[in-house]
């Protein structure tokens, strides 16, 4: 692996711990409960997507 391209993994690994730790904090803040969300059909596979409203 090239020093470039370690570089670039370093930085999106850093990406994605600051995005969990702001996650994790809104999840803190939001509280206990359930979510209210919907379920949709997927039209290009046969998963289900999960809509949330704050």
């Amino acid at each position: 692996v090239s020093i470039s391209n370690q570089k670039n993994t370093d930085a999106s690994i850093k990406n994605l711990e600051v995005q969990v730790g702001q996650l994790a904090k809104q999840m803190s803040q939001h509280g206990s409960g359930s979510f209210s969300a919907t379920t949709e059909v997927n039209p290009r596979e046969q998963y289900k997507a999960v809509t949330t409203r704050r």
